[in-house]
């Protein structure tokens, strides 16, 4: 478990967390709590009939599109509000929920591999961020999201390798 400090009442408390750290936690956090709300609207959007109306529509708007982003877009829209596809959506944002979920936590509670945890989930997906914009092309969204992967990635093994020759990773 984490180093606890006392407060002058006796009580356990955990250090003070780096502002990084801090952010990064408030972020993991946040995202599990959207990425769960959209995986339990969208497995319900499925389950009740909407997806195939949704998907009725994507086709039918992709088939007006003007443009070839819009296109694009129709189409995997279309894609995803197949039953099965807005099923299998759902399950990848809830397991992803999950995972946002415990990395989170874990820095909160200031565990030692909590650290690794994160930058071993965070980049092992930059490889795939890559291919994507290799392949796609440059959108700002997702060069935005490499460069906040790679951020929290660097930012957490430095710490966690700081944390590990004696002081703490975690606190200010």
């Amino acid at each position: 478990m984490a180093e606890r400090d006392r407060r002058a009442d006796g009580q356990a408390h955990p250090p003070r967390q780096a502002l990084g750290v801090r952010v990064i936690i408030v972020y993991k956090l946040a995202k599990s709590v959207l990425q769960l709300v959209m995986a339990i609207a969208l497995f319900r959007l499925a389950s009740s009939g909407l997806a195939a109306r949704a998907h009725a529509f994507a086709v039918a708007l992709g088939r007006e599109s003007a443009s070839a982003w819009s296109a694009a877009l129709m189409d995997a829209l279309s894609t995803a509000t197949t039953p099965h596809g807005a099923h299998v959506v759902s399950a990848a944002l809830a397991a992803d929920a999950l995972l946002s979920f415990i990395e989170g936590w874990s820095l909160h509670h200031g565990y030692r591999w909590a650290p690794w945890l994160v930058v071993g989930a965070t980049a092992s997906l930059v490889p795939f961020e890559i291919m994507a914009i290799v392949r796609h092309g440059w959108r700002p969204t997702r060069v935005v999201i490499l460069v906040i992967n790679l951020a929290m990635a660097i930012y957490l093994s430095r710490r966690a390798r700081r944390g590990h020759r004696g002081s703490s990773a975690y606190t200010e």
